[in-house]
C-alpha cells in the first residue's frame, strides 16, 4: 500500500513538472514578443503624406443649342505634399505644392490653362526645450512644368513662348529666426535674404526668328521675355538681396475640415525696397471619408519686377484650382 501511494505521489509531481514547462515557455514568448513590439513601435523620424487631386471634364455635342464646341476635354491635377523630419532639437520641414491643368477642344486645339510648382524647405535647430524659437534656414523654389505660349497669333510659326520651366524661376536662400508660438502657427524672419530670378530665354523667346519683326507685322525689334521680369537677356539671372518674412498656418478645425496657408514677404534692398513682393498660397481641404477629399488651392502673387507685355506696370497674379482627390500618407 505504501509503495502504491509513493508511486502515485511521484507520478503527480512528474506530471506537474511537465505541465509547467510549456507555461514557462509561453510566458517567455509573450515577454519576448512584447519586447519586439516595443522596439518596432518607435516613432519614425520622418513623417510624410499629402493630398493628390484630379479634375476631369469631357463634353460631346452635336447641334446642341447653347453648346459652342463639338468636343472638349479638360484635365487638372493638384498636389499638396509634405515630408517632415524631427530628431532631438533638429527639424527639417518640406512641402511641395503644384498644379497643372490642360484643355483641348475642336476650335482652338490643346493648350494648358494653369501651371505651378512651389518647393519650400526649412531646416531648424531649436534654441529652447519647448521648441518655440529656433535658428533656421529657408530654401524656396518656384517655377512651372512646361512652356506657356501667346496665342494671339494663330499661325504656329509665330507662336511665342511667354514663360516656361525656369522661365522664370524664383530661388530663395536665407538664414533667420523661426518663431513657433503654437503648433498651428509659425513666423520666420530674416534681415538678409538672397534671391535669384532666372529666365531661360532659349529657344522660343520671340514671335519672330531673331526678334526681328517683318514689315508685314509692323517691323522693328521685339524685346525678349526676360525683360518682362526685369532680367538682363544676356545674363538671364537677376540677383537680389533683401529682408524676408514667412508666416505659416496649418490647422484642422474639425475632423473633416482643414486649412493651410503661407504668406511670404520680400523687400529688395538693391532696388526700390519700399515695393514689397508678395506670395500667398492657400489650401482648403474637406474630407468626405478617410480617403476621398475636396480641395481648393489658390495662390496670390505680386512682384514689382513682373511687367506683362500688354500692361503698364506690375500686376497682381492669381491662380485657383478645385479638385476631387485622395488623401495619402507615405
Amino acid at each position: 500500500m505504501k509503495k502504491t501511494v509513493l508511486f502515485l505521489l511521484l507520478l503527480t509531481c512528474s506530471l506537474s513538472t511537465l505541465k509547467s514547462q510549456p507555461n514557462k515557455q509561453m510566458v517567455d514568448e509573450v515577454l519576448t514578443t512584447r519586447k519586439i513590439d516595443a522596439d518596432t513601435s518607435k516613432k519614425k523620424n520622418w513623417k510624410s503624406g499629402g493630398i493628390l487631386a484630379l479634375n476631369l471634364n469631357q463634353q460631346n455635342s452635336s447641334f446642341w443649342i447653347g453648346a459652342t464646341e463639338d468636343y472638349s476635354l479638360t484635365i487638372g491635377a493638384n498636389a499638396d505634399l509634405y515630408s517632415n523630419y524631427a530628431k532631438g532639437k533638429t527639424t527639417f520641414d518640406n512641402t511641395l505644392k503644384a498644379n497643372y491643368s490642360f484643355i483641348k477642344n475642336k476650335s482652338t486645339g490643346g493648350r494648358k490653362t494653369g501651371d505651378f510648382i512651389d518647393l519650400y524647405s526649412k531646416m531648424g535647430h531649436n534654441l529652447n526645450d519647448s521648441g518655440t524659437i529656433a535658428l533656421a534656414t529657408v530654401m524656396n523654389l518656384r517655377t512651372q512644368f512646361s512652356n506657356t505660349f501667346d496665342y494671339n497669333y494663330l499661325q504656329s510659326e509665330l507662336k511665342r513662348r511667354t514663360s516656361g520651366f525656369f522661365a522664370p524661376a524664383i530661388a530663395l536662400l536665407t538664414p533667420g529666426i523661426d518663431f513657433r508660438p503654437t503648433k498651428s502657427f509659425s513666423v520666420f524672419v530674416s534681415p538678409l535674404a538672397a534671391k535669384w530670378i532666372i529666365v531661360s530665354n532659349d529657344p522660343y523667346s520671340y514671335y519672330f526668328p531673331g526678334g526681328v519683326i517683318p514689315p508685314a507685322y509692323g517691323g522693328g525689334v521685339e524685346k525678349p521675355i526676360s525683360e518682362n521680369f526685369s532680367v538682363d537677356p544676356v545674363r538671364k539671372v537677376d540677383f537680389q538681396l533683401g529682408a524676408f518674412v514667412s508666416a505659416k498656418f496649418n490647422k484642422d478645425f474639425t475632423n473633416f475640415l482643414s486649412y493651410s496657408s503661407r504668406l511670404d514677404l520680400y523687400s529688395n534692398y538693391l532696388d526700390k525696397p519700399q515695393n514689397i513682393d508678395i506670395f500667398w498660397t492657400n489650401n482648403l481641404l474637406i474630407k468626405v471619408n478617410k480617403w476621398l477629399v475636396f480641395t481648393y488651392q489658390w495662390n496670390v502673387a505680386y512682384d514689382d519686377n513682373y511687367h506683362p507685355d500688354d500692361k503698364q506696370g506690375a500686376r497682381t497674379q492669381f491662380l485657383g484650382n478645385f479638385g476631387i482627390g485622395v488623401s495619402a500618407k507615405f
